[in-house]
């Protein structure tokens, strides 16, 4: 009730009004013990008990007044007084009231009566308000009239809860205020009384309350929001009442004061939450929206409208009347999830497939909130909306690639081994199921059920390192076309990387089908393919393991198929070879480097040989390369082209490169401590120590400890290591050579991007690949990329080294062609450190 009665400022007005002190009070000690009449009324104002009085007073029967309520016959005008004292007496704040008001007869006729109500309670039935008046219309005015009615104005004045006072119009200082205004306002009833209206207001209002104060006129003033000021400075908001009265022989104001600061700032709070909501709703990225449950959109916001293809909220909520049928593609999603919010309330992340206005399908994500009515009941569903197509389509390419080859396509690693696994518990069962029947049977002479195919190009590396590897890519794709057009049922094709395949074959009959295929295989490879319209003569070479003779699990059965590929192409390429046990010993040696390696380096059997580089214009060894070489101590010498390949795939190659280093830049330092010439000594680098983050740390850190300056030391390396990572490589490239090194490209040519990366790249000579040199100049192709190489070189002032010269001629052409270095045979084999010293002792005596 309190809420519906809040805004008390009516009341006063009413009370105040001064056409009704006249009657008000005057009489009331008179009636509280002599009662007219009685009525009693509920807490919600239905009439109950009624004297015959009350009746004859009204002109209604009993029956008829019994189903009226006391807001019926109450005037209009006066049922705000009635209200607030009637809301005093619930909450205990007075014990009985008084009340001048006015009843409506039956008749239409008024009647003024004086009320005096109290609350009832009786613990044997509901609290109730009796009621008792009499009829004062008549009455003639008394001086003790008067005075009881001023008596009643001043409590009323006095023990009103909002701050009241009066003030002199013309002065407007104030004349009398009510405890709720010292209590509220922070000053004493004395300081009120040497204050004016004008000492409670912000300066900027005064102009606003002189020009107000101007226009008063008799009676009550609507009522107004103002700013009044605290004693403690601070501000509030208020709604003020005025009713005009003569007061002391004054013309003065009477103003009852509602302090609404909260109420404005929670108004005012409100309104921005509904801005924001608002500004939320129609903002959204999201889709949001009310739907019922008979499958009707109640609310939509811009955005769903915009999901589901419409070109409003309202476009949407007018044509989509059928949700389950309209929008989901399989409409029993509808029911799906109208069952589970019968369950759980709410449900997240429900995926459907929906249509949009235009007939597209997309993907949506919802979540959707039950609403229920207190009986538990679903009025209606509300949530938000997502279109999910884009993240379902990157999710499912995602997949794709995660178990495919990104270039051909075909299954990775991860799926071969996963499909294989599967195949191979087929398979198992089919093993048990023979052997059952059997009995007693070698697994070695039973059919075989499963066959797996390893495959390596032939000559691939030669096609990458002519054509570029875009070309190799090219060529790649190609190969897994054709091997997927030799692919049949039972079959399964996947890339392992590079330019290896792997086939598995299931529900095999015999030895003779694999051999069939594999030969079908090989059969499809004398074809040319064709790679930016050349045509390409490449053949693979293929391994074959069976199940279960040469192995029971996939990892046995794919590292046997690779032993017998590597058996095929010692065989002369191009051929397939079945497992056996044979062909596993003679790869034994192969294995034997590989795990060889760590021990050689703990065991010291490595050592560092030199091939002198001749400068042409003097004649003298200006610098060194520096070579690995292994003493195997079973192989004996074991070529840098197998342990090299074997410490890059066992990750020993950063380890091995930079003892080399060390070893090289000691050597290089003790020349220089036993009087030789000054020279630099090169050094070759692999893709994986540029892979380091820490390389120019380590580089400085071995030139520091042996006492050897930048400057005598050159790092070379290969265009491939450049196309690796461009960006990274030149960036650490630039680092080295600031430091004073000098970098040099090998076997240069044999790249794809010599030309457009060169120019880019901060070094300094370029040494070209003994591959053209060789045939240098009988060869005129050879003659002419050489000699072409060398002007480039000096275009772009580098020096050009030429590798791998053995005869005269190949010199005079070199010279000829003002080539500045060269290396080979001609002049020295990579030699021993002790060997290289005489050299260089022989040189500069």
């Amino acid at each position: 009730m309190a809420e519906r009665y809040q805004n008390l400022n009516p009341i006063y007005q009413e009370i105040l009004k001064a056409e009704r002190l006249k009657n008000l009070m005057r009489i009331a000690k008179c009636i509280e013990n002599s009662t007219v009449g009685v009525f009693e009324t509920t807490l919600d104002d239905q009439i109950l008990e009624v004297s015959v009085s009350f009746c004859d007073l009204l002109g209604y029967s009993a029956s008829q007044i019994s189903q009226l309520k006391y807001e019926q016959i109450c005037h209009p005008d006066d049922l705000s007084a009635y209200y607030f004292l009637k809301e005093r007496l619930l909450s205990g704040e007075i014990d009985h009231c008084y009340l001048n008001v006015r009843y409506i007869r039956e008749d239409g006729q008024i009647v003024q009566v004086l009320q005096s109500t109290d609350l009832s309670v009786d613990n044997t039935k509901e609290p109730n308000f009796v009621n008792r008046f009499e009829d004062i219309t008549d009455w003639e005015q008394t001086a003790k009239n008067q005075r009881d009615a001023d008596n009643r104005t001043r409590y009323l004045f006095e023990n009103n809860p909002n701050p009241m006072w009066i003030y002199d119009i013309e002065t407007l200082r104030f004349l009398a205020v009510n405890q709720a205004a010292i209590n509220h306002y922070g000053y004493s009833e004395a300081e009120f009384l040497s204050m004016t209206l004008q000492d409670i207001r912000p300066p900027e209002d005064i102009p606003r309350l002189l020009e107000a104060i101007s226009k008063v006129s008799v009676g009550f003033t609507e009522s107004e929001v103002w700013r009044h000021c605290k004693k403690d400075g601070s501000h509030i908001i208020v709604s003020v009442s005025a009713h005009t009265l003569i007061y002391n022989n004054r013309k003065c104001e009477l103003i009852l004061i509602n302090d609404v600061t909260q109420k404005m700032q929670a108004e005012e709070a409100l309104k921005r939450a509904e801005a924001r909501y608002r500004s939320i709703f129609e903002n959204a990225i999201e889709g949001i929206f009310q739907s019922s449950v008979d499958g009707r959109f109640l609310i939509a916001n811009p955005m769903l409208a915009k999901i589901y293809g419409y070109e409003s909220s309202t476009d949407l909520i007018e044509n989509l009347t059928d949700i389950g049928s309209q929008l989901y593609v399989d409409p029993q999603r509808r029911l799906e999830l109208i069952n589970l919010l019968k369950e759980q309330e709410d449900v997240k992340l429900f995926e459907s497939e929906v249509y949009r206005k235009d007939g597209a399908i997309i993907w949506t994500s919802e979540n959707v909130y039950a609403v229920h009515d207190v009986a538990g009941n679903i009025l209606y569903f509300e949530g938000t909306v997502e279109d999910i197509t884009a993240s379902k389509i990157a999710k499912a390419e995602i997949e794709h690639l995660a178990f495919h080859d990104s270039l051909t396509n075909l299954p990775n690693r991860v799926l071969f081994r996963d499909r294989l696994s599967k195949a191979l518990n087929n398979s198992s069962e089919k093993l048990h199921s023979y052997l059952d029947q059997m009995q007693e049977v070698e697994i070695k002479l039973i059919p075989p059920l499963l066959a797996v195919l390893f495959l390596d190009l032939d000559r691939f590396k030669l096609v990458n390192d002519t054509m570029g590897h875009a070309a190799g890519d090219r060529l790649l794709i190609e190969v897994a076309k054709r091997l997927s057009e030799c692919m049949f049922e039972s079959t399964f094709l996947a890339r392992m990387g590079g330019d290896e395949f792997m086939i598995f074959v299931s529900d095999l009959q015999s030895v003779e089908s694999i051999q069939q295929f594999a030969q079908l295989i090989l059969q499809s490879f004398e074809v040319p393919f064709f790679v930016e319209e050349m045509a390409l003569y490449i053949g693979t070479s293929i391994g074959i393991s069976l199940y279960p003779s040469d192995g029971m699990d996939e990892d046995t059965l794919m590292k046997h198929a690779d032993t017998a590929m590597f058996r095929a192409k010692e065989r002369g390429r191009n051929h397939y070879q079945l497992y056996n046990h044979a062909i596993g010993a003679q790869v034994m040696e192969y294995v034997a480097i590989e795990n060889g390696i760590r021990q050689a380096l703990e065991r010291s059997e490595f050592q560092v040989f030199y091939q002198p580089q001749i400068n042409l214009a003097t004649g003298e060894i200006d610098c060194v390369e520096a070579l690995a070489r292994w003493l195997h101590p079973e192989l004996g010498w074991v070529p840098p082209n197998q342990f090299i390949p074997a410490a890059e795939e066992h990750g020993l190659i950063v380890r091995l490169g930079e003892w080399i280093l060390r070893t090289a830049c000691s050597q290089t330092r003790s020349w220089q401590k036993n009087g030789l010439p000054h020279i630099r000594v090169a050094v070759n680098f692999s893709v994986k120590q540029f892979q380091s983050p820490n390389l120019c740390d380590r580089i400085m850190q071995i030139l520091a400890e042996t006492d050897l300056e930048p400057q005598y030391l050159e790092l070379e390396i290969t265009e491939s290591l450049v196309m690796q990572d461009q960006n990274t490589v030149i960036k650490m490239l630039r680092q080295l050579q600031s430091l004073g090194m000098r970098v040099s490209i090998d076997d240069f040519g044999t790249g794809y991007s010599s030309l457009s990366y060169l120019r880019l790249l901060p070094v300094s000579k370029v040494k070209i690949d003994a591959s053209f040199v060789r045939e240098t100049p009988q060869n005129n192709e050879d003659a002419a990329i050489t000699s072409a190489i060398i002007a480039m070189a000096h275009n772009l002032n580098l020096i050009a080294i030429a590798e791998g010269v053995e005869r005269k001629e190949q010199l005079e052409f070199l010279r000829s062609h003002n080539c500045d270095a060269v290396q080979g045979y001609l002049f020295s084999r990579p030699v021993p450190a002790h060997e290289a010293t005489l050299l260089l002792q022989a040189q500069f005596k």
